[in-house]
């Protein structure tokens, strides 16, 4: 079954310390924490629509964390409240931009790391994340 889900922004998880709250910014909250010593921060949403409205979409949320031991330097992230369809992929659309995710379960990635930067500019630069998924 196709599920659309939505994700409004503003101009602009597996946490290792208790985050603190550093800012909201309409749907997003921006939260700081400490890893290994060094300051890290993630940006979160809840999804702010879902459809097809019938269905028990569980929580949905989506959030990209910085990452210090990776050449990407952030890591984006799509969890839903059940699990994918098992060899399906996920879509999130920014404006005209598209990034393809894998799936686990019910977690979605982005499948090249190389494309984090291209994501969060379009994030930057966008007003809405529409994301299609299957179950």
């Amino acid at each position: 079954m196709a599920i659309t889900l939505a994700f409004i922004f503003t101009g602009g998880a597996a946490l290792a310390a208790k985050p603190e709250p550093a800012g909201t910014f309409n749907a997003w909250s921006v939260w700081t924490y400490k890893d290994g010593g060094k300051k890290n921060c993630y940006i979160y949403s809840a999804a702010t629509t879902k459809s097809p409205a019938r269905l028990n979409h569980g929580d949905v949320s989506f959030f990209v964390r910085t990452v210090n031991s990776s050449q990407a330097k952030t890591e984006a992230n799509f969890t839903v409240g059940y699990d994918f369809a098992p060899g399906s992929t996920v879509r999130a659309e920014i404006g005209s931009a598209t990034f393809d995710m894998m799936v686990q379960g019910d977690n979605a990635w982005l499948m090249e790391a190389e494309k984090e930067k291209d994501l969060l500019a379009a994030m930057r630069g966008g007003d809405e994340m529409s994301i299609h998924a299957r179950s």
